[in-house]
């Protein structure tokens, strides 16, 4: 089954960015804060099913698929962490949005991260959750995309079956991976150069993520760093590495969740992302979060140590 063009909210909207097809979910208040939720590789925006209803009370919500993934268009580019990066803001600039927070799940964090280096006057706050960011915390399941002679192989033996042994055993702790839940995932990838967008993203991941690592002093926003800890995909290590980089940032830890907090604890996450994000918060309150049910894990001031 292809992706339908329509989307899969009713809220779905439609544009081109830099010649490629945009499929973007925008709900919520146009006159409050603009949060940006970024997915993650393989996955689209309907990952963030859970939390739009919640988050759209608060902030204005755009939820884009990335380009290649989702409902977006496809092409032979460039899909570097930068050139998906690069398509975020042409989205933000076709809506008029000067600054935003953005949230970032997996490569979503990447994504995150490589405009707070490049761009810094876009972003007001960053949530980074279970990202990629670090050179040296490449996702070993992806590592036999670097060979390019694998390719015709992979794109014949991939499908929902192993997609759906992979989430179960990598990525998801604390969510069923259904009969429903593979509809909702399987369907964009099913669309033509799915997978090969996949391999092409794979690809250009070692590289990308140096870039991004090596520009990981320069990051001075306030950023919220979330990390389910049963995560197969990547280890909560690197949340304590990322934590120590980031000057400005907090480290919440989900203990029964894995890749994904968001859709594994969507409640607790709404709740941390929105008292984190609160431009206004109440007199007396702080901005600072707390680990579910735990204490909050704040990096010691001057700490500026590296992994």
């Amino acid at each position: 089954m292809r992706a339908a063009p329509t989307g899969w909210h009713p809220e779905s909207r439609f544009t081109t960015v830099a010649g490629v097809r945009c499929h973007y979910v925008d709900v919520g208040p146009r006159d409050a804060p603009t949060l940006v939720l970024v997915h993650g590789i393989a996955v689209s925006s309907w990952a963030w099913r859970f939390n739009l209803p919640t988050l759209a009370r608060h902030f204005r919500v755009i939820a884009p698929c990335q380009k290649g993934f989702g409902w977006s268009g496809r092409d032979r580019g460039d899909y570097s962490v930068g050139a998906l990066a690069r398509f975020v803001l042409g989205l933000l600039d076709h809506l008029g949005v000067a600054r935003a927070d953005l949230c970032g799940n997996s490569l979503g964090g990447a994504v995150a991260l490589w405009i707070a280096e490049h761009h810094p006057e876009r972003v007001r706050r960053l949530v980074l959750e279970n990202a990629a960011a670090l050179a040296d915390q490449r996702p070993w399941h992806l590592l036999h995309t670097q060979v390019p002679a694998l390719g015709p192989l992979y794109r014949a033996l991939i499908g929902p079956t192993l997609f759906r042994a992979g989430l179960m055993a990598l990525a998801y702790k604390n969510l069923a991976v259904d009969s429903d839940y593979m509809a909702g995932f399987w369907t964009p990838l099913a669309a033509p150069r799915s997978i090969q967008t996949l391999l092409a993203v794979a690809r250009r991941l070692p590289a990308s993520l140096a870039e991004v690592d090596r520009l990981l002093p320069t990051v001075r926003h306030p950023a919220l760093i979330a990390w389910g800890q049963k995560d197969g995909v990547l280890p909560v290590s690197g949340a304590y590495a990322l934590h120590r980089q980031l000057p400005a940032s907090r480290l919440v830890l989900y203990p029964a969740s894995g890749h994904c907090p968001h859709e594994e604890e969507p409640a607790r996450f709404d709740a941390m992302l929105v008292r984190f994000l609160d431009p206004d918060p109440p007199l007396g309150a702080t901005a600072d979060v707390t680990r579910p049910g735990e204490a909050d894990t704040s990096r010691p001031h001057g700490s500026t140590s590296r992994r």
